[in-house]
């Protein structure tokens, strides 16, 4: 599709392991529409973070071509693709990665300091959208004094605070309960209505990844349509 927003055609990964020549995906085509939200879904193991970490520039392809808008980034150098990361794309993980020596307030404006932005400046961004995912009373607590859901909402605020056009969650449920996790899912389809972020969520719960507009199925190193 031309209109994608990220896209990759042909996209293959293989790792060399001893004598054994392992192939985790195969030929993938993807295409990612402007505010779409996709989940990804396989077996543990399948590959669903490898596909992520390609498509975010995280990892180089053994084969294949990956596009943003209508450019093409496959061969990219590491600072453009640093640079394109900060500027267009949010990452939420699992273990949500904060810096633990930091604030809440202090770990949301950092991509914004990474931008060039003034402290003074990013920390008022960061203040915004944690007061927005429920977090006001929270702004000067370290990681270690918050809960897994609200560590998750910190990360989400983070992946938000340079309004990209793209999030890459992998497993961002993945350490919540099942109240917790249907919290950051009902926040992340919030974010999505109102700022148009796309979204690609990889994730083994097929319960929420079908409260998402496409699911697609990672199964043997291919990607398939959920009615596959």
């Amino acid at each position: 599709m031309t209109d994608a927003l990220l896209r990759c055609k042909g996209l293959s990964k293989s790792y060399q392991d001893g004598d054994n020549r392992v192939t985790v995906l195969k030929d993938i085509d993807f295409a990612l529409q402007p505010g779409e939200m996709v989940a990804t879904v396989g077996t543990s193991g399948s590959g669903k973070s490898t596909l992520l970490h390609l498509l975010g520039g995280l990892d180089k392809p053994s084969s294949g071509q990956l596009f943003y808008n209508t450019e093409e980034m496959t061969h990219w150098k590491a600072n453009k693709l640093a640079q394109w990361r900060n500027k267009n794309l949010g990452f939420v993980y699992q273990f949500h990665h904060l810096l633990p020596e930091f604030s809440a307030l202090e770990n949301v404006a950092m991509p914004q300091m990474i931008a060039g932005k003034s402290s003074a400046e990013a920390k008022q961004q960061a203040k915004q959208l944690l007061v927005r995912v429920g977090l006001e009373h929270r702004l000067s607590h370290r990681p270690a004094q918050l809960s897994g859901g609200e560590r998750q909402r910190v990360a989400i605020a983070r992946a938000f605070v340079n309004k990209p056009q793209v999030v890459l969650a992998d497993e961002p449920t993945g350490n919540l309960d099942g109240e917790a996790a249907e919290s950051i899912y009902q926040l992340m389809l919030e974010l999505n209505q109102e700022m148009g972020t796309a979204f690609i969520v990889v994730t083994h719960d097929l319960r929420l990844a079908e409260q998402l507009q496409r699911v697609e199925v990672l199964k043997n190193g291919l990607l398939h349509k959920e009615q596959d």
